[in-house]
């Protein structure tokens, strides 16, 4: 009886066993969050520096409006 109920948790130990030991899904998931964090920061910065962004398209666009030609 025991070895019905033994043998299914072996098998669960050993394949999360195996699961630790793979490094083939490691840097994809590694890039992943580096590539979330790096998104952050870019959105961060934007929200920071939405009022000079706004006014240095805004200064561009003058300029291209008052262009002779």
């Amino acid at each position: 009886m025991t070895d019905i109920l033994l043998r299914p948790l072996v098998r669960l130990q050993i394949a999360a066993t195996e699961l630790r030991e793979r490094e083939d899904g490691q840097t994809t998931t590694e890039y992943a969050i580096l590539l979330g964090f790096l998104a952050i920061a870019i959105i961060v910065a934007l929200y920071f520096l939405r009022d000079v962004l706004r006014q240095l398209f805004s200064d561009a666009a003058s300029s291209v409006s008052n262009a002779p030609g």
